[in-house]
């Protein structure tokens, strides 16, 4: 009866683990489709990346400033329309942790034009909308 039970609680356990593995391969999508449409300038796309209502924290000038998601899509159209160099912004490392329909996610990236390359990290909340993870938090700063 004991190897019963520990047979049960030995497949329930690789079941959660597998639904796990999943749900982060799902997210490690998400933020590879946020970092490759923002550097394709494709705001369309990089804007499906988050939930309606996201918030997003940023410094500026040594200040925290709060957008809501469509000003701060405009800026980062704008930030591409008038950039004189291509943009390119690569995720160098991902620290995921899940818990049911929410996630927080920190990448560390790199941001790099023809003559310049800029560090940082990015805070992501993620939330499980329509049954897909979207951006419902971000604050990212540079270094």
């Amino acid at each position: 009866m004991r190897i019963f039970f520990l047979i049960l609680l030995f497949s329930f356990q690789l079941s959660i683990n597998a639904t796990d593995l999943e749900e982060k391969k799902s997210i490690e999508d998400l933020i590879d489709r946020y970092f490759s449409t923002w550097s394709n300038a494709d705001m369309v796309g990089y804007e499906s990346c988050f939930h309606p209502d996201a918030i997003i924290h940023f410094e500026k000038s040594g200040e925290i400033k709060e957008d809501s998601l469509s000003p701060f899509i405009k800026g980062q159209k704008n930030a591409h329309a008038y950039s004189f160099e291509k943009m390119k912004e690569i995720p160098l490392s991902k620290k995921i942790q899940l818990d049911k329909n929410i996630a927080q996610v920190t990448v560390r990236w790199k941001l790099t034009t023809n003559s310049r390359e800029q560090y940082g990290y990015d805070y992501f909340t993620l939330i499980k909308y329509k049954k897909k993870w979207r951006i419902i938090y971000l604050i990212f700063n540079n270094d």
